[in-house]
């Protein structure tokens, strides 16, 4: 039996992941569901501990899964590659029979990944014939009162640095390359790159005006996404992109690669654009030479490709007000919503105790 309090609650054990997409279970979990976080030195003693006696009370991992050798426990993952410490070992016969083993430690109850292209990668490599594998949307929530500003003047791109490659492979460069082309036909909007291009590139962004750097996330959340119009994540290693999601549930419209699960997530409340590579294959395998891919560009037709959609949704208002009133829907229904995502793991958590 899961762990239980006289009150009825349902106690899990959580394993937070420092990134955002995971702080909603913290701030507005299940109804009936008390989480007790655990991190750190004492986090994983304490996982140790608590299996040498077979405590009953569920384990939940966010984006991972930690050896579990005598406990209950459900992970949730992006894909298939939190089993793995590279890319290159998913093709190593050695390497995935040893996280086949990983999912055979303890109990696992579920697994959840957040999206049907992460289920894909995860049975794909891996033999699931006897564990519940069930796909959970991630979502977005906050507490904080929306004021939508009449105006929306940004144009914005999250994330990335031309140090490790990132802001490469999310796109920067064809964004930045797209509109430099069509600002002067757009002088009421504003550019903001919330990334780290690399230095000649942001200068001479900085120079055409464009807004480059980083803002503290509750000014994110206030100001930036309320006065945002396009997101623009043309990514070609992003399995969630969750800046997009958060975006959207402002009515902040986007505009996406083909890339894994982008697609799935936006649905019919964006535009999409096609990669020219990509971290992950469309035949759920990673791309090893992706890096390799990566140095031939910038590419003129993903830059092409992104012409296109800003000046559509920069020009034609009605585009723009239908996309952005489904993104606000989309985020605010099944299977997007808060509400969905909660039943969901509550149903989980009552399976396990049954």
């Amino acid at each position: 039996m899961v762990a239980a309090t006289s009150r009825g609650e349902i106690e899990v054990d959580l394993y937070l992941s420092r990134h955002p997409l995971w702080s909603t279970l913290v701030t507005a979990p299940p109804e009936g569901v008390r989480y007790i976080i655990r991190s750190g030195a004492w986090g994983k003693a304490y996982l140790a501990l608590s299996g040498l006696i077979r405590l009953r009370r569920l384990a939940h991992f966010c984006n991972g899964v930690k050896l579990a050798p005598g406990r209950r426990w459900v992970a949730d993952l992006e894909s298939v590659k939190v089993f793995f410490r590279t890319y290159e070992d998913m093709l190593d016969p050695e390497k995935v029979a040893s996280a086949q083993r990983r999912i055979e430690t303890g109990e696992c109850v579920a697994l959840l990944p957040l999206t049907e292209a992460a289920k894909r990668t995860l049975t794909r490599f891996l033999n699931t014939r006897n564990t519940r594998v069930r796909v959970i949307y991630p979502t977005f929530h906050t507490n904080t009162q929306i004021s939508q500003s009449p105006r929306r003047e940004i144009v914005l791109f999250v994330g990335g640095s031309w140090r490790d490659k990132s802001f490469e492979a999310k796109g920067g460069r064809e964004v930045a390359e797209s509109w430099l082309r069509i600002r002067k036909n757009y002088q009421d909007y504003r550019f903001l790159m919330l990334s780290t291009p690399p230095p000649a590139l942001a200068e001479s962004l900085k120079r055409s005006g464009v807004e480059i750097g980083y803002v503290p996330r509750q000014a994110l959340l206030s100001e930036i996404y309320p006065r945002t119009r396009v997101i623009v994540l043309p990514s070609m290693m992003d399995t969630v992109g969750y800046s997009v999601l958060e975006a959207m549930f402002y009515g902040a419209v986007p505009v996406v690669s083909d890339h894994f699960a982008m697609p799935e997530l936006v649905g019919d409340a964006g535009m999409v654009v096609r990669a020219p590579t990509g971290l992950w294959r469309p035949d759920s395998t990673p791309n090893i030479a992706f890096r390799d891919d990566l140095a031939e560009g910038p590419f003129e037709e993903l830059t092409e490709s992104l012409l296109d959609r800003l000046h559509q949704l920069l020009s034609d208002d009605g585009l723009w007000l239908r996309l952005s009133e489904r993104c606000m829907r989309r985020l605010r229904s099944p299977p997007l919503s808060l509400e969905h995502r909660n039943l969901e793991l509550r149903r989980v958590y009552e399976e396990a105790s049954a």
